[in-house]
């Protein structure tokens, strides 16, 4: 995967690796979620536009990548709703 985060296994799934759990688990709540929206879009019959402005999804990616400690906060949050052992 050398540098990305996120693979896409044809047929097969994604695997999606961080620096830590929390940062992996947080890509991929992020990214269901985005594909669950593509699912939506794509129902709706009309054909789907990709980002005229990639210079904006660069920049709002840089952005969301550089915020990480909201990864650790809610992944803290999820482990604190865990039972007791």
């Amino acid at each position: 995967m050398r540098d990305k985060d996120v693979a896409f296994l044809g047929n097969h799934g994604v695997i999606v690796a961080g620096e830590s759990l929390a940062h992996a688990y947080d890509d991929l709540y992020f990214l269901e979620r985005a594909a669950r929206q593509q699912v939506l879009a794509a129902s709706a019959g009309s054909a789907l536009r990709p980002i005229a402005d990639m210079a904006l999804a660069r920049r709002t990616a840089a952005q969301i990548k550089g915020e990480r400690m909201q990864s650790d906060l809610f992944f803290a949050a999820l482990r604190r709703m865990l039972p007791a052992r």
